[in-house]
């Protein structure tokens, strides 16, 4: 080989080494001196879905009776702490005189109606859970939930609220570390407090508006549009 070839060679081998150094020395500081970035997780709330009659504006002496909440058969085991944590909430905020957690459970609203007689509820809510997803907190997570508000005497629908909410985990956006994981989504039940917050506030926000609508003697809150109806 002569010693043009050989000086090539040379040079070769010493900027690979140069480069491989600079990619070492990249990666070591990617993992001390900059952390991943994590996005926070992603959560999501689709537009809630309201009907009011405020033709009925005495609530707040209302005793309301909560049945328990109607989940898929696939998570029947979810009913109890779903419909306790809607009834916690209705207790801190009060938007009734009184919130009686009822265990019996109903096959229909008929039947609702009869045990919240028997309590001597003026009131009683109705809860179902249509969809309800847990992947703990490595996958999408999400619940929606439909609560209705029912006058024991009539049954006729008072309030009614549809929400949902969703959570997945953030994308981890770093090509230089690659051992650490994303951050977690929250807990299924995380997402549940936050909806249930969300829904307790608007129920209290939207009975107290229709209270006021009723006493001046209009029939429906201003801004309501098509989500305020007068018949059942």
């Amino acid at each position: 080989m002569t010693r043009g070839h050989k000086g090539k060679w040379h040079k070769g081998f010493l900027i690979l080494g140069i480069l491989v150094s600079l990619l070492m020395g990249l990666t070591g500081c990617a993992d001390k001196k900059h952390a991943p970035y994590l996005t926070d997780p992603k959560i999501k709330a689709g537009p809630p879905e309201a009907f009011i009659r405020p033709d009925y504006f005495n609530y707040h002496s209302a005793r309301l009776a909560i049945m328990p909440f109607r989940v898929p058969a696939q998570v029947w085991d979810v009913s109890y702490p779903i419909t306790e944590i809607f009834h916690r909430l209705l207790l801190e905020k009060r938007p009734f005189r009184s919130a009686i957690r009822v265990k019996e459970y109903a096959d229909d609203p008929a039947e609702a109606q009869e045990i919240a007689k028997a309590l001597g509820a003026d009131l009683f809510l109705l809860g179902e859970v249509p969809y309800f997803l847990d992947s703990g907190t490595t996958g999408r997570s999400g619940v929606q939930v439909e609560l209705r508000v029912v006058d024991t005497k009539t049954g006729q629908t008072i309030w009614y609220l549809s929400d949902n909410i969703l959570a997945e985990p953030a994308p981890m956006i770093d090509l230089w570390v690659t051992e650490t994981i994303p951050k977690p989504s929250p807990s299924i039940y995380f997402l549940v407090e936050a909806l249930a917050k969300r829904m307790t506030a608007a129920m209290q926000t939207n009975l107290e508006a229709a209270a006021a609508q009723a006493k001046s003697g209009k029939t429906c809150p201003p801004g309501s549009g098509s989500t305020c109806a007068t018949e059942n």
